[in-house]
């Protein structure tokens, strides 16, 4: 049971509190005897122990000094769970992991990002804890949900949608509601899988190819033509790379699928 005068609501945290969604949880995660997993905020320990049943270690990681006493209560007496007590963001997982693992979490709706990319990186910074990482399961705000499996031509696609598609395969597996939660967010939930990739695509000039997504992207409403004409001064050139591609000068930044952009970066 959650002390409700004691949990804080300043690092953004929802405690999942629903017995049915839990179970739906555990049944989407399927986990194994010989796992290891890595859950992000672990708040009172509510899935912590349902994780502990299934799998062969589970690191729980716990910044909320209040709710990490609770947690301590739950789950401190089961063998194979070893509390963290630490900001995630600041983790180094290659300390705590020298062989694949699965990420789990219900995590802060105000740092989504920062956590997504702490775990996979970015094109131009790829973190060494990637080739371990096997899956990863997030309970996150709907919407968010939806730019990050957003499709080309998708008013949410996004280059975070690139992003977070380049390292993983997104899906949406169910959405959580309001009431599953305490405190109670003000927007409902999805659990999200991300199934990471076991090879990524080859980028010549990883930084040239953020580029041309974030500038593309700034006017997404533009013809990529002249989005993007900023990052290559010289149009003519540009428009020749643009047909030897059989890319439609007309299309919008929002309309082009990373291979795309991948393949615009690579050629320049």
């Amino acid at each position: 049971m959650v002390r409700r005068n004691k949990f804080k609501k300043r690092f953004g945290q929802h405690l999942l509190i629903d017995k049915n969604h839990l179970r739906k949880i555990i049944n989407a995660i399927d986990l194994k005897p010989d796992d290891l997993v890595l859950e992000i905020g672990a708040g009172t320990g509510i899935l912590t122990k349902e994780l502990a049943k299934c799998a062969k270690k589970i690191y729980a990681v716990e910044v909320e000094r209040d709710v990490i006493k609770q947690l301590k209560t739950n789950v401190g007496d089961i063998q194979n769970v070893e509390i963290i007590e630490a900001d995630f963001l600041k983790l180094d997982l290659n300390k705590i992991f020298d062989k694949p693992f699965i990420v789990v979490g219900n995590i802060p709706y105000n740092i989504t990002s920062q956590i997504l990319i702490k775990l996979f990186g970015e094109i131009d910074n790829i973190p060494s804890h990637l080739w371990m990482l096997r899956k990863v399961f997030l309970t996150i705000q709907l919407e968010v949900a939806k730019r990050i499996v957003a499709d080309p031509g998708n008013k949410d696609y996004s280059p975070f949608s690139i992003l977070v598609q380049y390292f993983t395969d997104p899906k949406i597996l169910f959405k959580v509601p309001a009431n599953a939660f305490y405190p109670r967010p003000n927007v409902n939930s999805a659990f999200v899988c991300f199934n990471v990739k076991e090879k990524l695509q080859k980028v010549k000039n990883p930084a040239l190819l953020k580029n041309i997504i974030r500038t593309a992207f700034q006017q997404r409403r533009k013809k990529i033509i002249n989005s993007i004409n900023k990052v290559f001064t010289d149009k003519k050139v540009l428009t020749q790379k643009l047909n030897s591609l059989n890319l439609d000068q007309n299309l919008r930044a929002e309309d082009l699928e990373f291979e795309k952009y991948l393949e615009l970066s690579n050629s320049l």
